[in-house]
């Protein structure tokens, strides 16, 4: 179970109400040993890429139903714990949820003869296939409509899931129960009533109560049931300062990296790398080629921030880069035999100016380290890749490598496949893009499996969760020991496996999570951004006005 507490207040948690910042701290204070997350309307983008292509604008979404989007989309990226914003903690999770996760999912049961379960806590393993295929589910439910046909759609939704799949169906009947009545009694005894023998506040039976924001906090008095749980006002921490923005621009100005190359490995790179710069509302701007452009930077038009990652091979004078080019090292790898210039005195001091470096592998930190630059391993931007979504279609044996050899060598007991190539004999960068981007489209929609021997290939599907085997490349013992420095964090995910290995491969192994990497390179993206004085420039919007709640 990963352990963290997803939480959500769209205006920001400096700026909600009493009630919001009372249930937060509970969260925090009951569970010291779990990450407690309170996304707003910007953050929310960056941890949940599924919001980042959802348009609202043509939507008519409401709070609620955009948090239920929320915590679903989470949930299946990462696993966790959702907790409503107005749910107080009463008992620390490891003491009675690891008890009712054996199916890797659950929920508070039947909070309504309407309803099957309570959305306003869920737990979830990584990769849980309850999750997966809610996902899927809410995801076919909003491309099909402009707003919710009914406050309750996404309880509607999860009903539907386990009528019309017996595995979720199964799945969800296994669940230990809990009744959702114990949380909601507050609630519904109404939280300004005085507190009473009918409700045993010091137990804790209950591990939460559902509260609400939409209540007059100052009309419930010191005896009151809202009181006794969250403490009088005096008791409350202040609401914290807003916290101040401290932007070098109103837009701030990025510029990318492109390549000439026909390994479109590189161009999965650069695709990860602008869809991370997306959620965050940064357009990639300008684009300088990473071997021979960096140094001069032609047309570059002011200070620009760039992501400085991928393989650094070649020797040339483009290095160290110009220094109106500001950058973020994540996923940074070097070969030291192509490019030698890159450990020069010179380089080192670049590396040191702007320190940590982010690694896309412990050999290039190793590396980096001997010579006392900070470092810290990233892995690659393409493990940001968002996971997607289960489907029918994704039947089919994918065999990818840079020659036909590493197809002719499996055996016929694989059954049948589609061999592809990801050299593309094209050196035009934005042709070799869009094939990178029909690739990614591929794998995602219609792979079962990737056998490989290509790193861009494996790390994009394994953060889609694609099962993926693994094969060093045929190659020169000298060959093998840069791959095996190139692969030196992959093989920390997944087995990699040799030519002379292949019969003892499991063809059917499980795609193994990696949303810890997901997270960690967000977290060290937001970090630099701010060590460079820069703030996301996009937040989720328009929200629609709040529906009444049902009765």
């Amino acid at each position: 179970m990963r352990k963290i507490v997803w939480m959500c207040w769209f205006q920001g948690e400096d700026r909600a109400p009493e009630i919001v910042r009372a249930c937060i701290r509970s969260w925090r204070d009951l569970n010291p040993g779990w990450q407690v997350r309170c996304l707003d309307a910007s953050t929310a983008l960056h941890y949940a890429p599924a919001l980042a292509e959802f348009d609202l604008t043509s939507r008519v979404v409401t709070a609620a139903s955009l948090s239920d989007i929320l915590r679903i989309s989470l949930l299946h990226e990462y696993g966790g714990v959702w907790a409503d914003a107005t749910l107080y903690c009463r008992r620390p999770l490891d003491d009675w949820l690891p008890f009712v996760l054996g199916e890797g999912f659950f929920a508070f049961d039947r909070p309504g003869p309407d309803r099957w379960l309570s959305t306003w806590f869920l737990a979830a393993e990584p990769g849980s296939p309850v999750i997966a295929a809610w996902a899927r589910a809410v995801h076919d439910y909003w491309d099909a409509r402009t707003q919710a046909d009914h406050y309750f759609w996404v309880h509607r939704l999860f009903q539907s899931v386990c009528e019309a799949d017996p595995t979720i169906g199964e799945t969800w009947q296994a669940v230990p129960k809990i009744s959702a009545d114990e949380p909601h009694k507050i609630l519904f005894s109404g939280l300004a009533t005085p507190a009473g023998p009918s409700i045993d506040l010091d137990s804790d039976a209950t591990p939460c109560f559902k509260l609400t924001h939409r209540c007059d906090a100052d009309a419930a008095g010191p005896n009151s049931l809202l009181r006794r749980l969250i403490g009088s006002r005096r008791d409350q921490d202040e609401a914290p300062e807003p916290r101040a923005s401290n932007n070098r621009a109103r837009s701030p100005a990025f510029a990318s990296l492109s390549v000439s190359t026909e390994n479109l490995g590189d161009h999965v790179q650069i695709l990860a790398a602008d869809a991370l710069l997306d959620r965050f509302g940064f357009f990639h701007g300008p684009r300088f080629d990473r071997d021979f452009e960096l140094a001069t930077a032609p047309g570059l038009d002011g200070e620009r921030v760039v992501l400085m990652h991928g393989w650094f091979k070649r020797d040339s004078d483009e290095w160290p880069p110009h220094p109106a080019l500001l950058p973020i090292f994540l996923g940074f790898h070097i070969r030291l035999f192509q490019s030698p210039s890159l450990l020069s005195e010179k380089s080192l001091a670049y590396f040191r100016a702007h320190q940590p470096i982010g690694c896309r592998d412990r050999h290039t930190a190793e590396l980096l380290g001997a010579h006392d630059v900070e470092t810290f391993v990233s892995h690659c931007l393409s493990l940001s890749l968002p996971r997607r979504l289960p489907s029918k279609a994704q039947t089919e044996i994918f065999v990818v490598s840079r020659d036909e050899r590493l197809a002719a060598a499996l055996p016929a007991t694989l059954g049948p496949f589609t061999s592809i190539l990801h050299y593309s004999g094209d050196t035009d960068f934005e042709r070799n893009m869009q094939r990178a981007r029909q690739l990614l489209q591929m794998y995602r929609d219609r792979a079962r499996l990737l056998v490989t021997s290509l790193l861009h290939c494996a790390l994009p599907a394994l953060a889609m969760g694609i099962p993926v085997v693994m094969i060093f490349p045929i190659n020169t013992p000298e060959g093998h020991a840069s791959d095996r420095e190139r692969f030196s964090s992959l093989s920390d995910i997944i087995p990699i496996w040799r030519f002379d290995q292949i019969g003892e491969i499991d063809w059917s192994a499980a795609p193994p999570d990696v949303g810890a990497i997901k997270l960690a390179i967000v977290d060290r993206l937001v970090e630099k951004l701010r060590a460079l004085g820069l703030e996301a420039a996009r937040s989720l919007g328009p929200i629609a006005e709040p529906s009444p709640v049902p009765v």
